[in-house]
Parts: structure tokens; C-alpha cells; sequence
């Protein structure tokens, strides 16, 4: 499944499904009682706008399924 990322270099958004989800420690729970992942994705291949390996936490993410 491709995900939706930003450049954080050039702002560049693009969609990728070469990526590895890091130090997933599952789903947390908020003080407000709302629900998210607890986890990192990590590009495996270089950003198609600056060419390095970005790291993200999932909540900088977007939903790749729309607004």
C-alpha cells in the first residue's frame, strides 16, 4: 500500500510503498482517550524530490485514503 509523504527538504509530496514500519510499539491511547499509532515508517528507497532516506513518526503522515 503506498503511503503519502513530505519531503521535509523540499516539501514535496509524493506517494511511495517502499517504506518499513520502526519501532512499532502499537496502539496508544492519549490523555483525551483518543486512539494512535505509536510508530515510526522509514523510507527504503531515496525521496524522488531530494534523495535522501527520510524517517517519519506515523502521525506526520497523511491519510492516503483521502480527506
Amino acid at each position: 500500500m503506498e503511503l503519502v509523504f513530505v519531503c521535509p527538504e523540499t516539501n514535496a509530496v509524493f506517494n511511495s510503498a517502499d517504506y518499513a514500519i520502526m519501532d512499532n510499539n502499537g496502539i496508544r491511547t492519549d490523555p483525551q482517550g483518543r486512539k494512535y499509532m505509536d510508530a515510526a515508517v522509514l523510507l527504503t528507497t531515496p525521496c524522488p524530490s531530494c534523495g535522501r532516506i527520510h524517517r517519519y513518526d506515523v502521525g506526520e503522515l497523511s491519510c492516503p485514503f483521502g480527506s
